[in-house]
């Protein structure tokens, strides 16, 4: 921070929390230790905890008034739908280049926001910058790996985004050029039920997806009140994941007319592999033998599938 030459932030954190009080204190830290010769701001939105999150972002306010931001709602805007959240968040944001980092992940690397506005400032026709991140477990206590499973530095074209999913890359290892913000408007954007996947199809068709093989950040699952914890856990999880994959197909089908149908054979794989995923979980035979990853199995590959779907 002793390096910025002036205050208007070239780079926005975006953070949205919700009862993180378990985490936000080192997710803050994570944003505190960058060291840039450029200035950002964090921009937090707290959208109403109803546990001390806000008690411990204030905290950090009025230690760093200067660069850290908050909003803290009243009333929850993520129970309402719409996209009145994201519009909320997007207004908060000042820089040319927005970070993503949800309340209960956290970066690592100091140099993680210096390393990616580098490689941005660099390279014009680049919309994303994304790297390695640490899976952490919350229900275990245990890392799970690293994500994604890429091992060169590169940029990775649509359809391999568009196949990936919006797990392809850790939210919080995404740091894209303003412009993406503009998506937010369209149907595909609007459609979907989560952020991360829209964000990264945003990316992707804006401009280059670059990759870094360097571990910057955690990535945590089932953490309190996450995606995963509500979904993945729950005795209703096989309705919940399929209402998911419903509505990320109408996202995507917004998606491929967007795109004027260049992209029409990966968005078809794509379902089919959602669906694929869904029944081989829940040992769905009769669903799973009706999707081409299945029929496309070799005999042997199906009888794997029918012993999978007879033990689950």
């Amino acid at each position: 921070m002793s390096k910025w030459s002036n205050s208007r932030p070239l780079v926005s954190i975006r953070c949205i929390t919700y009862n993180h009080e378990k985490y936000i204190a080192q997710c803050i830290e994570g944003f505190l230790i960058q060291e840039t010769n450029f200035p950002f701001e964090i921009c937090i939105h707290d959208d109403a905890s109803t546990d001390k999150t806000a008690d411990i972002i204030r905290t950090y306010e009025e230690k760093y008034p200067k660069i850290i931001k908050p909003l803290y709602e009243t009333e929850n805007q993520w129970s309402k739908r719409g996209d009145t959240l994201t519009r909320i968040v997007d207004s908060m944001l000042n820089g040319d280049y927005i970070a993503m980092c949800e309340g209960d992940d956290y970066w690592t690397d100091p140099n993680k926001l210096q390393q990616q506005i580098d490689y941005l400032e660099g390279h014009p026709n680049c919309a994303v910058v994304v790297h390695h991140c640490t899976k952490y477990n919350d229900q275990t206590g245990k890392n799970e790996g690293t994500f994604p499973k890429f091992t060169v530095e590169r940029d990775v074209p649509i359809e391999e985004v568009i196949l990936g999913g919006g797990g392809l890359f850790g939210t919080n290892t995404m740091v894209y050029r303003r412009e993406v913000l503009e998506y937010h408007k369209l149907a595909f954007w609007k459609a979907s039920p989560v952020g991360d996947y829209p964000t990264i199809l945003s990316c992707a068709h804006l401009g280059k997806v670059h990759f870094i093989p360097k571990v910057m950040s955690v990535y945590r699952i089932f953490s309190q009140g996450s995606w995963s914890s509500k979904t993945l856990l729950s005795k209703d999880a096989f309705n919940k994941r399929l209402t998911h994959i419903n509505a990320c197909e109408e996202s995507l089908l917004h998606y491929d007319e967007f795109t004027e149908k260049k992209y029409t054979q990966a968005i078809q794989e794509k379902l089919d592999l959602n669906k694929f995923n869904l029944y081989w979980d829940f040992g769905k035979w009769s669903l799973l033998k009706t999707t081409m990853h299945y029929k496309q199995r070799s005999l042997l590959g199906k009888l794997k599938a029918l012993y999978h779907c007879i033990k689950a």
